[in-house]
């Protein structure tokens, strides 16, 4: 069935984050590496293996609480190539509803382009036929009969116009999820948490569905007395103790819906809801991480709660913030050591392992560009068959074109596994890097492809530049550096064949992190890592 399109513009772009595209993508990158960085440093079991089933993440300014949503969405990247659909549900700030509202746009637009809404799932859950699913037809204020999947959905265009709570995590959405994305955008007014628990079981669907829950916590209290609220209400969640009321949290009937649905499920479909972490508007984007994330041992005892830092201003009002995630409890998973064996004997040579690398990120470059080749298999294929690339990684993948630069995009921590890395930054050095325009499919011959895995950054001992400088070893080194105020920056071992003196190969990074060339520094101003890396090349 053909739709007539309906686009819901931005309504808080340029207000709540960046409307520039540019600018925005910066931002969520910003503050997901800020993520990351906090959760490479967790013990290997704190968390669950794989994408979260659902989360529960803040919906304030980006400046405000984007690195506190970042801590769910950098988990929720893992299920990138998996997790085609987000059903995003928030509260109503502007325009009151009964129930839990849809609207009748058949897409959300944000900076970084639109993202068409699933409409065949909201028919399905309002109790629609197939043909009945073309919002064109939908009357404003018409309501799901008593048997539908989800009784309590309406549709009421109004309540979504300027509402921000579900527009704020489409970009975060876009950006760890990839361009073949639906949404399901839901506001929920006053309802019954088993009334919102219908909506979420009516729409859970399969791995290719997540369950995004957004809601700020206190409002404008003082930072002190905000904290110990927002305490409280941290512990009732986790706990599955609701009903949350909506002066401890903005967002309390659709958090209220999840619990109905962790809790309702808790004998055959059960849910493993964890707190990450939490901030307020008031502690300048630092995150304080759940105890029981940085020594599990303290989650059996209860102890889940976040050592918090000293507060710039006790008395500043301040609007609360933290996220949760969700994942399936499962029996445990079988060893599958064998499984990978006969792969293993076609992988366990550094040119074969180049080979596939290389052939993985062509591959996925090829797709991206629409060039077809009736040989070509999905990536997750190649991932899935060796083991080396199934296993957490770390890559930068690199194009260049008759010697030259044409982009290069990576990472430092290794937070998903190497294979979809290397998938992913393939696409990203072709499209994402600001320096170059994006590549173009007429390119496509004309390019170089190198894969570099990354070793886990150490810390260097050196407390100054000078000290920095005589340990570094060049041609084997990459090396990190990070003033802790958003100066962070990276070079590859590879660069050391353009800036073969020390000095120099400081120098250049210093200002690709935005410092003057000249800066030097005692003691801890500027912390420093370094790596190494195996460079595949065709």
């Amino acid at each position: 069935m053909k739709l007539t399109e309906n686009i819901r513009h931005a309504a808080v772009a340029g207000a709540f984050y960046p409307a520039n595209p540019r600018e925005l993508r910066t931002m969520i990158d910003r503050q997901l590496d800020y993520a990351r960085g906090l959760l490479n440093e967790l013990p290997a079991h704190a968390l669950p293996q794989g994408a979260p089933k659902a989360v529960i993440v803040p919906h304030a300014g980006y400046v405000y609480s984007g690195t506190a949503a970042a801590l769910a969405y950098a988990l929720l990247e893992r299920g990138r190539g998996t997790i085609h659909r987000a059903v995003i549900i928030g509260p109503t700030h502007r325009v009151a509803v009964r129930g839990v509202a849809m609207c009748r746009a058949t897409a959300f637009a944000t900076p970084l382009g639109d993202v068409p809404v699933d409409i065949a799932g909201e028919a399905h859950a309002f109790g629609l036929s197939t043909a009945d699913a073309d919002p064109a037809t939908w009357r404003n204020g018409m309501r799901a009969s008593d048997d539908a999947p989800a009784p309590a959905m309406l549709v009421n265009d109004p309540t979504h116009a300027r509402e921000h709570a579900v527009e704020v995590q489409i970009p975060f959405l876009q950006t760890v999820l990839g361009p073949d994305l639906q949404i399901v955008p839901l506001n929920a007014g006053d309802a019954s948490p088993a009334e919102v628990g219908d909506v979420i079981r009516a729409l859970w669907g399969g791995p290719e569905t997540v369950i995004v829950i957004s809601s700020d916590l206190s409002h404008y209290h003082p930072n002190e007395m905000a904290r110990a609220l927002d305490d409280r209400t941290i512990e009732r969640i986790v706990n599955l103790d609701g009903p949350i009321h909506p002066n401890f949290a903005c967002g309390a009937y659709p958090v209220n819906g999840l619990l109905d649905v962790c809790r309702r499920e808790s004998h055959t479909n059960p849910l493993d809801l964890r707190f990450l972490g939490c901030s307020t508007s008031g502690d300048d984007g630092e995150v304080a991480l759940s105890r029981s994330l940085l020594d599990p041992s303290r989650r059996a005892h209860g102890d889940v709660l976040a050592h918090r830092p000293v507060p710039l201003n006790p008395d500043e009002p301040v609007v609360g913030y933290a996220s949760f995630a969700a994942w399936p409890i499962t029996s445990d998973d079988s060893d599958d050591s064998d499984e990978s064996a006969e792969s293993a004997t076609t992988a366990d040579s550094d040119s074969a392992r180049a080979r596939i690398a290389i052939n993985l990120a062509r591959l996925s470059l090829r797709r991206y560009l629409g060039i077809e080749d009736p040989d070509d298999v999905d990536p997750q294929t190649i991932v899935d068959e060796y083991d080396w690339l199934r296993q957490p990684g770390a890559s930068f993948v690199t194009l260049t074109e008759g010697g030259h630069l044409r982009g290069c995009i990576g990472t430092l921590e290794a937070y998903r596994p190497l294979g979809r890395d290397i998938a992913e930054h393939a696409i990203d050095a072709a499209s994402r890097d600001p320096r170059f325009r994006p590549v173009t499919a007429s390119e496509y011959p004309l390019l170089d492809v190198e894969v570099s895995v990354l070793g886990r950054p150490e810390p260097m001992r050196a407390t100054s530049r000078e000290e920095l400088e005589v340990e570094l070893r060049p041609g084997a080194d990459g090396l990190i550096i990070d003033d802790g105020h958003g100066h962070r920056a990276t070079f590859l071992p590879q660069v050391w064949d353009d800036l073969s003196n020390p000095h120099d190969f400081v120098s250049h990074l210093l200002m690709k992190s935005g410092l003057p060339a000249t800066t030097v520094w005692n003691g801890s101003a500027i912390r420093c890592h370094r790596y190494t890396v195996t460079a595949y090349k065709e």
